[in-house]
């Protein structure tokens, strides 16, 4: 039988919505939603309907008494890793209320019902307004994650002023800095290397970290080179004949983004090594920016030159139960862990800048 949940009794006789389960009748009305986001479209088969780790789309739905979609908040189901153990875990997504129902208490049961479709449920990149109504329902602030950002082109007394603070944030840790890797090559690639060197790097690495989203063959060409919109490049470490790493990064607008590593949780002197690779490799980037909550990335960043920005992305858990005093695992989260990042490739996408004398490959993310 076909179950549906009451809201609540409407005020003045008129029906409230209701949350029903996930119909492909309904794929029509939520993206009439978000009709300001011209490209949702486009991305709907790719981010819902092909998981790459099998899961089911579940999303909550609200319609009102004429079964039209008033409300919507989406769920990609992804496999994380705790310590090397499975959990199950889901990202919270475009999330919207229909403005004429707004106020009335439909948001949070929205939420509500979301809360009952995995054990941990996740949001990232959300607004001001949302992380207020995610704090009352008892979703919890994850504050490691920090945004970095490096200048390379200088315009105004505040430009100048923060490459300052790149060159001696540079200078401070010179005199520190982790050894350099030997035996290594790096090569930048327009696609990923193959699925069981993929696969090999991350088994081997995973059990080093604490939670972390799996990123394994599977997951990473679903998020990066099968996206319909955006353009992706790899800077790949060998050692030997091994993958010893991986960053995944993309470019548009003049702007190099860092967006996603896989490797090993602790090897400084290769991190940074991957970062200098992408640096060096797109000149002609006006800035180059990234998002992450692993201190060696961090410390990696701020050696290279980049200023810690003051701005947090805004990350919340909600995992009922859990002891945030308790000896817990961190979370490993960089951008591509947002979807937030999915629209942002997809709007670079439309308005790719022809950079002179760049090559298709380092326009592998325009």
């Amino acid at each position: 039988m076909t179950q549906v949940t009451k809201v609540s009794a409407a005020a003045g006789g008129d029906r409230m919505p209701r949350c029903v389960p996930w119909q492909t009748k309904y794929r029509e009305g939520v993206l009439r939603l978000f009709r300001d986001v011209p490209y949702k479209a486009e991305l709907w088969q790719w981010q819902f309907e092909s998981n790459p780790f099998g899961l089911p789309f579940t999303p909550i739905v609200l319609v009102d008494e004429e079964d039209r979609v008033v409300g919507f908040n989406g769920g990609m189901g992804v496999r994380t890793t705790d310590r090397g153990k499975d959990i199950p875990v889901l990202w919270s997504c475009d999330f919207y209320l229909a403005e004429q129902w707004r106020g009335q208490g439909l948001g949070s049961a929205i939420k509500h019902e979301l809360h009952k479709k995995a054990p941990v449920v996740m949001a990232f990149g959300i607004s001001n307004q949302a992380s207020d109504v995610l704090r009352h329902l008892g979703w919890v602030p994850d504050e490691t994650v920090r945004s970095y950002r490096m200048l390379r082109r200088r315009k105004g007394l505040r430009s100048w002023l923060l490459s300052t603070l790149q060159w001696l944030n540079r200078l401070m840790r010179a005199f520190s800095a982790a050894p350099g890797i030997s035996g290594i090559s790096i090569k930048v690639r327009s696609s990923l290397p193959a699925r069981e060197q993929v696969d090999a790097l991350w088994e081997r690495c995973a059990p080093g970290y604490g939670r972390v989203v799996r990123r394994d063959f599977a997951y990473l060409n679903w998020r990066y080179q099968l996206h319909p919109l955006g353009r992706y490049a790899f800077i790949c470490v060998w050692k030997s004949d091994e993958l010893a790493g991986l960053l995944v990064t993309r470019f548009g607008r003049r702007t190099l983004r860092i967006i996603d590593y896989c490797g090993p949780a602790q090897n400084q002197p290769l991190k940074r090594a991957l970062v200098g690779a992408a640096i060096k490799h797109w000149p002609h980037a006006n800035q180059v920016v990234s998002v992450t909550s692993d201190p060696e990335l961090a410390e990696t960043f701020l050696a290279e030159g980049f200023v810690q920005l003051r701005g947090r992305p805004r990350f919340y858990i909600y995992e009922p139960g859990r002891d945030s005093s308790a000896d817990s695992s961190a979370w490993f989260i960089m951008a591509g862990d947002s979807d937030g990042e999915f629209l942002q490739a997809a709007s670079d996408f439309y308005t790719t800048e022809t950079v002179p004398g760049v090559s298709a490959l380092e326009r592998a993310s325009c």
